[in-house]
């Protein structure tokens, strides 16, 4: 049986351990609000950039169609993970996803190439692929995203150019309702020809029709660019925000159980404390008696 230092002991660092787990659910909480906003202000963002892919798309007359990047050669394939732990199973449910949608798509491993973004997903996919092609930190703040982004979308160009990469695949996790996530698989390229035919037959907000500057040509390659910008932008920053939100729930759980074991260490301390004081009372009354000779009555 524990004694009470013991208990107090254990006590004690279950208290500092649950300030712990108090603090990164708060931590947690304040991150996944800061990536909302984030999110928010690049979903405005990608909103310009489709206006303005609009009007670039109806500057091309019926016999000149914008142009759009091949479906063919190898398939780069993205994957954002979580850069620390603590956050359950996201980055393996992550994997394991990615690997079934390839599977099903028909894509063949020899003719994949991998990026991962996150310590943690780049362990995940070693554990269940071949080794990744290329890795990136995950970005640990918002105010570094862009540059996470930029670097991701330089290494996809390069592949593109050297490697002769089609096809550019995300997958990431989602947020969901009541603090679920989900992992989804996003095409960046080629742009799906419906989705810009759409876009081009989209009603205009006012009746002055805005008019590009310069060759059309140009300015769709660079429009389309600012949309892979926001797309990579949004996949990392869902990801990051379910990343939170996983940890959130982790955190909480930890913090009940935590404080449910305070609660059963508290009672037995206080068992083994009134055990110890009626001991002592005990022993007093066994001299007392032995000392007044009244041991008898």
């Amino acid at each position: 049986m524990a004694t009470l230092e013991e208990l107090s002991r254990h006590i004690g660092v279950a208290a500092d351990l649950q300030s712990v787990v108090q603090t990164m659910k708060t931590i947690s909480a304040v991150a996944i609000r800061q990536h909302e906003l984030a999110e928010e202000a690049m979903s405005r963002y990608r909103e310009t950039v489709e206006l303005a892919l609009q009007v670039a798309l109806r500057s091309f007359d019926g016999a000149r169609a914008a142009p759009i990047a091949s479906d063919g050669g190898r398939t780069a394939v993205v994957l954002v993970g979580s850069e620390i732990g603590l956050c359950g199973a996201f980055n393996e449910r992550l994997v394991a996803f990615a690997l079934q949608s390839l599977g099903e798509t028909g894509d063949d491993p020899a003719n994949r190439i991998v990026l991962t973004i996150g310590a943690r997903a780049d362990a995940s996919w070693r554990a269940e692929a071949e080794p990744p092609a290329a890795h990136e930190e995950a970005p640990a703040t918002v105010e570094t995203l862009a540059y996470t982004v930029s670097t991701v979308l330089t290494r996809l160009d390069h592949w593109r150019e050297s490697e002769g990469a089609g096809r550019l695949e995300i997958f990431h996790h989602r947020p969901g309702a009541h603090g679920n996530t989900t992992p989804v698989r996003a095409r960046l390229l080629p742009i799906d020809p419906a989705w810009l035919s759409a876009l081009r037959m989209r009603a205009w907000a006012s009746r002055r029709l805005p008019v590009p500057i310069g060759p059309a040509d140009a300015l769709f390659g660079r429009l389309i660019r600012h949309l892979l910008f926001a797309r990579v932008f949004t996949g990392i920053i869902q990801s990051r925000t379910a990343e939170h939100a996983e940890r959130l729930a982790a955190m909480q759980a930890a913090d009940r159980s935590i404080a449910e074991k305070i609660d059963d260490l508290r009672v037995a301390h206080r068992l083994r404390r009134q055990d110890v004081i009626t001991s002592e009372l005990l022993d007093i009354m066994s001299g007392y008696e032995a000392i007044t000779g009244n041991g008898g009555r």
